[in-house]
């Protein structure tokens, strides 16, 4: 890339939560050649429509395709951002292979989630096994953190079943801090992040603040009306029994709930003695959302994970 051109990201999972917001913000600083990976089936979605309107470049193609393929789509991309959520381990070492090949400058995997260490949850540890291959192939990265988002942290209402993606319950003493996030945030720091030199080889959060359950309970009954206080806590036992569950997303959501608010590992605390770095010590001018209109909109429209979009 010379000095004249602009730098070029490529964006897996551009359709989805995280990598749609990223995309239409990257097009929208025109700073950047954009390019976003779609697969043949999903080429005439409407948001796919909408990315090139905007001046995003299609390449046709799908993060598990051969390491061949991968190399061809990858070809002249300056900087790999990946948010497709893949749990095929091998699937995903072959698309930071095929970077390291064909000279990708820096990449970003799907780590767009709560910090935690490894053992604390299936998912967090599929996370770290791609870290970790990516330093054995000395391929230069950047790996982000975003906390909680913001759209589990309140209590589901009454009228919502208790299931494994609305929970009813609270854990631990309520007391624990925990780091959140909005979607608004994080794509104008994910822009500054992939073109600073002091974020390459290291580990950057993105965050708007620290919550307790106790406050997010506080302000839900606040703004919903309803009490929770039916709403059992479930003692240390009953938590780890869950996260033994054959209920592979009980086991997991269980396993997060154990980390972050009784360990407290997905604090701000712990992340700046892991040495990660704090994006809103490095950039100004990002506004922190607050948690009273987010936690409005959360009552307006609860997200379900897995059932609605977010």
């Amino acid at each position: 890339m010379s000095s004249t051109q602009l730098p070029v990201v490529l964006v897996t999972g551009a359709t989805g939560y995280t990598g749609s917001a990223i995309v239409k913000h990257l097009i929208s600083t025109n700073s950047f050649t954009v390019i976003v990976l779609i697969r043949p089936t999903s080429v005439s979605k409407p948001l796919v429509k909408e990315f090139e309107a905007g001046g995003a470049q299609i390449r046709l193609g799908d993060i598990v395709d051969p390491l061949e393929k991968l190399e061809e789509v990858l070809q002249d991309v300056d900087i790999l951002i990946s948010t497709a959520m893949v749990f095929d381990l091998e699937s995903l070492k072959l698309l930071f292979l095929a970077a390291s090949k064909v000279g990708v400058k820096r990449v970003i995997p799907s780590d767009f989630g709560p910090h935690a260490p490894r053992g604390a949850t299936v998912m967090n540890d599929i996370k770290l096994d791609v870290r970790d291959y990516i330093k054995s192939i000395n391929l230069p990265y950047t790996f982000i953190e975003v906390g909680c988002w913001v759209t589990g942290i309140f209590p589901f209402p009454h009228d919502l079943p208790n299931t494994w993606n609305a929970p009813k319950h609270f854990v631990g003493t309520g007391d624990v801090r925990s780091l959140y996030s909005t979607l608004e945030s994080i794509p104008p720091f994910v822009e500054r992040i992939i073109i600073d030199e002091r974020t390459l080889n290291k580990a950057v959060l993105i965050h708007d603040g620290e919550y307790t359950l106790n406050e997010t309970r506080r302000l839900g009954e606040k703004i919903s009306g309803e009490d929770f206080a039916d709403y059992p806590t479930l003692s240390d036992k009953e938590l780890k029994e869950r996260m033994q569950s054959n209920e592979i997303f009980v086991k997991i959501t269980s396993a997060s709930e154990h980390s972050m608010y009784v360990k407290g590992e997905n604090s701000l605390a712990r992340v700046k003695e892991d040495g990660v770095l704090v994006a809103r010590e490095l950039y100004e001018g990002i506004p922190v959302a607050d948690l009273e209109p987010e936690g409005r909109k959360f009552y307006a429209k609860p997200f379900i994970w897995g059932q609605t979009d977010r």
